[in-house]
């Protein structure tokens, strides 16, 4: 038996994070801190799908036609913080609030992908931007950390849902629509 070359996709399922002036300003602040590497965009992984067929691709993308049943919703971003911690980052983020619309259609996701067989990252979800990768820790960061920790930085309406590519490339990843979900319909949670 011979081993076939599967196309596959390095995929993830997320939301854009709109234009925020309090968002620019702290990558700003970030930038000015000697080893930390600083995206352009931003967005809100809702799940990291890794390698994928692209025929499992093309399954998951006509099962999530679903979630245009939802109407969109309100997301709050407040703190910034770091993974796995503050005094020794890796990553650094802004939290999210998403509310109980958002928690229905995490789960209807969750069973779309078990459906088409996508093997998926099933961590507790955790609401979160990242705005930066941290390769040298430093105090500076930390004090940014901790003074920023419960800054406000603002809401908007998510009305679109993405099914991305990534593509790897030296200077980072280069991401792309497959497909776009807009929620328009009338679910609303009881």
């Amino acid at each position: 038996m011979t081993e076939r070359n599967m196309e596959t996709i390095r995929s993830f399922v997320s939301f854009e994070i709109p234009e925020m002036p309090a968002i620019r300003e702290t990558q700003q602040k970030l930038r000015a801190v000697r080893g930390v590497s600083v995206p352009d965009s931003v967005h809100l992984t809702l799940r990291f799908l890794g390698d994928v067929e692209a025929k499992r691709i093309k399954e998951l993308s006509a099962r999530m036609m679903s979630l245009e049943k939802y109407q969109p919703f309100t997301v709050s971003m407040k703190g910034l913080g770091a993974f796995p911690n503050v005094r020794d980052p890796r990553v650094v983020w802004i939290g999210a609030e998403l509310g109980d619309q958002f928690q229905s259609i995490l789960c209807d996701l969750d069973k779309m992908l078990d459906a088409s067989s996508i093997d998926y990252d099933k961590k507790p979800f955790k609401a979160h931007v990242t705005l930066g990768r941290v390769k040298m820790p430093s105090t500076i960061l930390t004090d940014l950390l901790n003074k920023e920790r419960d800054r406000d930085i603002g809401s908007f309406t998510c009305s679109e849902i993405f099914l991305m590519s990534s593509m790897l490339t030296p200077k980072g990843a280069i991401h792309s629509a497959i497909n776009t979900f807009d929620l328009k319909g009338d679910q609303t949670i009881q």
